[in-house]
């Protein structure tokens, strides 16, 4: 890249990075004026005029709406348009893309709430299960007070009946 382009967009880049400061003090707005000014015409300079529209006058204006309304970064809406994207990702139904966002919001929010509040606990008993039991394995053991309790054949029948009978993904279709 030839210097006078990285030089031009360094300079822009600069101009950005003193339009979102925080603190802005009143001298500065007229030295940034000058320097915005400037920079737009190394940019007219370097690049072709097919490349500048109405956009690129536009950090201009910005200037003149720090000196009017003050800090620039709490009147943006980047981080809103940030967040909506992340809101659409959860739309998969074009039909109902609001109840889409709406639902996926407050998943996201009750799985914040349960990792915040899993990484609290901390885990001071044993695993009931083995990691080398298979699914298949009819040797349950309850674990109550800290002792193992072997669940008898006629418990475990009425356990795995009543979880059967009372699963909402086992229930008739009407």
């Amino acid at each position: 890249m030839k210097e006078e382009i990285w030089i031009a967009l360094i300079s822009l880049s600069r101009v950005f990075n003193k339009l979102c400061l925080k603190v802005i003090y009143p001298s500065t707005i007229e030295v940034l004026k000058v320097e915005v000014a400037e920079t737009m015409l190394t940019l007219e300079k370097v690049f072709p005029l097919a490349c500048f529209d109405i956009m690129t006058h536009l950090v201009i204006h910005l200037v003149e709406e720090l000196d009017i309304y003050g800090p620039i970064h709490t009147r943006w809406m980047y981080p809103m348009e940030r967040y909506m994207k992340a809101l659409k990702g959860f739309v998969r139904n074009m039909a109902h893309s609001k109840g889409n966002m709406a639902m996926g919001y407050s998943i996201e929010e009750a799985l914040g709430f349960c990792i915040k509040c899993i990484q609290k606990v901390k885990s001071t008993r044993r695993k009931v299960w083995d990691d080398k039991e298979k699914p298949t394995m009819h040797n349950e053991v309850l674990e109550r007070n800290g002792c193992p309790h072997k669940l008898s054949a006629d418990l475990r029948a009425w356990a795995h009946t009543f979880v059967i009978h009372n699963a909402i993904a086992t229930k008739p279709w009407k």
